[in-house]
């Protein structure tokens, strides 16, 4: 039997690295579906771009054209592009600088808000239906198992 040793130095034998393997499968599996399903980019609702200026201002809150091009990696013109339709649709709205006017600021409206919060509504009904096939003490272990995970993770 081959034994290897895991992350804290505890050996795993081949059949238990097979299941880790198996596991980690699953969660990919399970994590593309959740985003082919319910990701607003994916359903073609939005270009990811206006996603990422979007997700960039429900964050962050109002932001400069240049800090928003900063934080996607791209340039102000490519952004300005991007702000222009998600302006048309009514998502956000740009307002000149009273001091500067070539500052420009960019803010979700509240029908932006109101769609990027029904967007993450949705991603959750989605992930959460996934789960529909326990009960709830299958449920219970399961959560508590992920808590484990996650727990290593901090």
């Amino acid at each position: 039997m081959v034994y290897l040793l895991g992350k804290t130095g505890d050996v795993m034998n081949n059949n238990e690295q097979l299941i880790t393997e198996k596991i980690a499968d699953a969660l990919w599996q399970i994590w593309r579906y959740w985003r082919l399903t319910s990701h607003p980019v994916k359903q073609g609702k939005i270009t990811p771009e206006q996603y990422w200026v979007l997700h960039i201002l429900h964050r962050f809150g109002p932001q400069r054209i240049k800090d928003i091009a900063v934080r996607m990696g791209t340039g102000s013109s490519a952004v300005t592009i991007t702000v222009k339709r998600l302006e048309r649709d009514g998502l956000v709205c740009r307002k000149r600088g009273t001091e500067d006017e070539r500052v420009v600021t960019v803010y979700l409206t509240e029908h932006g808000q109101a769609v990027f919060h029904a967007w993450r509504q949705e991603r959750h009904r989605v992930l959460s239906a996934l789960f529909e096939p326990l009960d709830g003490e299958e449920k219970r272990q399961l959560y508590s198992l992920l808590e484990k995970v996650l727990g290593q993770m901090k």
